[in-house]
C-alpha cells in the first residue's frame, strides 16, 4: 500500500509561509486567516510528527527538517500545477502557423520574434520552413510569405517589402586580399553565390564569367549556407540586405561596398483566391512585420546604386 499521504492542504499551507516567510502573508495568498493558515501547519506537523517552523515572538523560521522538506514539496505543488493546466485548463490561446523561407525564418524573422511574443503573448507562434514548389494547401498555415517575382498561379500576392542585394565579406578578407575599392576588385576574389539571386554578381561583375573554378565561385542555395560561408572564411557573397543586418551589427562579416544593389526578387504575402481575408493573428503579426525595420533599420550605406 502507498505510504499516507500529508494532508494537502497543511501542504500548500506550509510551502506558501515558507516562501513568504510570514503566516499573515500566507493567509493573504491563500486567501484564509492566519489562525486557519497556523491550523493547517499544525496538522501537517502532527502528521509528520516533527516541527516545521519556529514560531518566534514576530517571525517564523523553518526548523532543519523544514528547510529539507520543502524542495521536495515545491516539486511536487508545481508538478501538480502543470498536470493540471495542461489537462484541465481552458484553451485560451490562438495559435498562428507563418510558413516561409528558411532564410528568411532564420535571418530575419528569428532574431527578433521575441519582440512580438512580448506584444502578444495571447498567441502560440508556429514558424514553418517548407518547399514553395508545393501547392499552397487552404487551412495549412495562416501566413505564407516568399520571395520571388510576384507572379504565382492560383494566388493573391500582396507585396511586403522590397530587396536591396549587399555584398559582404568574412573577417579575414581584407587583410588577404587587399582592400576593396569598387566591384572590379572583386572580380578574382573568390566569392559565394545563391541560387536565385546568380543575376546580383551578373550585373555586378558583368565582364566576369559567369562561373569560375571552384576555388573562384561556390555556389549554395540558401543566403544562411552563404553568410556561414563567408564567416568561415575569406569569400564574399552577394545577399539580400535585410538577412545581412544581424551578421553585419554583430560582425560576423563586412560590407564590401558602401553601396545596395536593387534586386529583382521581393518579398509577397501569398494568399489563396478564395479566402484573401486574414485572421486577426495574422493581422497583428502582419503589423508587427511592418513595424520590424524601425527596430533594425536598413545597414548604413554611402550610396544607393543600380547595376542594371
Amino acid at each position: 500500500m502507498r505510504d499516507p499521504l500529508p494532508p494537502l492542504p497543511g501542504v500548500q499551507a506550509f510551502e506558501a509561509a515558507a516562501r513568504l516567510g510570514s503566516f499573515a502573508a500566507a493567509a493573504a495568498e491563500l486567501h484564509l486567516s492566519p489562525a486557519a493558515v497556523s491550523q493547517r501547519i499544525r496538522s501537517l506537523e502532527t502528521h509528520l510528527g516533527v516541527p516545521l517552523f519556529e514560531r518566534l515572538a514576530r517571525s517564523v523560521e523553518l526548523t532543519e527538517l523544514g528547510r529539507a522538506y520543502l524542495p521536495a514539496v515545491r516539486e511536487s505543488l508545481d508538478d501538480l500545477a502543470a498536470a493540471t493546466g495542461g489537462l484541465f485548463a481552458p484553451a485560451r490561446r490562438e495559435q498562428l502557423t507563418v510558413r516561409t523561407q528558411v532564410s528568411y525564418a532564420t535571418t530575419w524573422l528569428a532574431p527578433h520574434l521575441h519582440l512580438f511574443q512580448a506584444e502578444h503573448p495571447e498567441i502560440d507562434l508556429r514558424l514553418v520552413c517548407a518547399v514553395w514548389s508545393e501547392a499552397l494547401t487552404p487551412g495549412e498555415v495562416d501566413l505564407d510569405i516568399h520571395q520571388g517575382r510576384g507572379a504565382w498561379p492560383g494566388v493573391h500576392a500582396q507585396l511586403l517589402h522590397h530587396d536591396d542585394a549587399v555584398v559582404v565579406h568574412g573577417p579575414g578578407h581584407v587583410e588577404r586580399f587587399g582592400p576593396v575599392g569598387d566591384a572590379t576588385d572583386l572580380a578574382d576574389r573568390p566569392r559565394i553565390q545563391v541560387l536565385g539571386f546568380d543575376d546580383v554578381w551578373q550585373r555586378l561583375l558583368p565582364s566576369a564569367p559567369t562561373s569560375g573554378p571552384a576555388e573562384q565561385a561556390t555556389t549554395v542555395d540558401t543566403t544562411i549556407a552563404a553568410l556561414e560561408l563567408v564567416t568561415a572564411g575569406d569569400a564574399t557573397a552577394a545577399v539580400p540586405e535585410r538577412f545581412a543586418r544581424t551578421a553585419v551589427r554583430a560582425g560576423r562579416v563586412s560590407l564590401a561596398l558602401a553601396r545596395s544593389f536593387p534586386m529583382r526578387q521581393a518579398h509577397y504575402l501569398l494568399r489563396p483566391l478564395d479566402d484573401p481575408t486574414p485572421t486577426a493573428q495574422a493581422r497583428a503579426f502582419l503589423l508587427w512585420l511592418t513595424r520590424l525595420d524601425d527596430h533594425l533599420p536598413a545597414l548604413p550605406r554611402l550610396t544607393d546604386g543600380d547595376i542594371g
